[in-house]
């Protein structure tokens, strides 16, 4: 059971170590790596233990087989960005030493021995280290995915379109990326995804395909859109109002240029329509 828990502690400390290192250098490595220098460090536990190890031999193979770890984790460029990775090793592996003691002097509890004081836990070491990554691992990508949504909520407004007798409610999402534009007007393109534009026209996909387009679409065409060599085409077409609102604020625009997109907009980003970047410019 000891030999046990020296291999469990010393394998999830070291991931540990090593994890902390790939995370605070920022550095694209294979956690496959991290593993394998992982293995390394807990055989060279387990070696100089069975072979009694001591003194100056000691400390040379704790030096060597440190760098041998960190070769075989982490990729280098050159010496400088070799000795960048060591020593972030070393003050990792120091912070986990000193994380170690604090946890057995906090939880654990003291035993003598011919006189040298330890300290035991209910679980081993390294049992404890994984809960505390597992822990904040979930932790800190919660609170990553709360500021995302909060970041993301600023970015969504409600939209009713108008057109004829109709008149539908969208989630619009302001795109930053969005900057098209009508190659006839200049106006600005809202992208409307077809879930919403059936609700509007009663149109089926068959009838768009077929390039077949609508007497109810006003001021209907086709624009170019891509890049180089990746060019397709969108069904532009004009309703008679859209009212953007956010909180206080309340835009609407006339016979705005809407566009028809396949994707699921819904699904991706919860919303059934995408607001130009400009569209208050034009407002103006």
């Amino acid at each position: 059971m000891y030999i046990e828990d020296i291999i469990i502690d010393n394998l999830i400390i070291n991931f540990a170590i090593l994890f902390v290192c790939k995370k605070v250098l920022k550095l694209n490595a294979r956690n496959a790596f991290l593993v394998l220098g992982s293995v390394i460090g807990t055989i060279s536990v387990i070696v100089f233990s069975i072979f009694q190890i001591d003194g100056i031999k000691l400390l040379l193979f704790k030096f060597f087989i440190s760098i041998l770890m960190v070769l075989l984790s982490f990729n280098y460029k050159n010496f400088k960005s070799f000795l960048l990775n060591y020593f972030c090793f070393l003050f990792s592996t120091a912070l986990m030493g000193g994380m170690c003691f604090f946890i057995s002097f906090s939880f654990g509890k003291s035993v003598v021995t011919d006189g040298v004081v330890s300290y035991e836990l209910g679980l081993p070491m390294g049992i404890v280290i994984l809960m505390i990554m597992i822990v904040s691992y979930v932790v800190i990508h919660f609170v990553k995915s709360v500021k995302s949504k909060n970041k993301l909520g600023e970015l969504i407004y409600e939209v009713k379109i108008k057109n004829k007798e109709k008149e539908i409610k969208v989630k619009a999402f302001l795109d930053t990326g969005n900057t098209l534009k009508d190659n006839k007007t200049g106006k600005p393109v809202f992208i409307l995804t077809y879930k919403n534009f059936y609700k509007l026209f009663n149109v089926t996909i068959d009838t768009l395909l077929k390039g077949k387009i609508s007497e109810n679409l006003d001021d209907a065409h086709y624009l170019s859109v891509g890049s180089v060599g990746k060019t397709t085409k969108m069904l532009v077409f004009s309703v008679e109002e859209l009212e953007v609102k956010r909180n206080q604020e309340v835009f609407k625009l006339e016979k705005p240029l809407l566009a028809l997109s396949y994707q699921n907009l819904e699904q991706k980003l919860d919303c059934g329509m995408l607001l130009n970047s400009s569209f208050k410019e034009y407002i103006k």
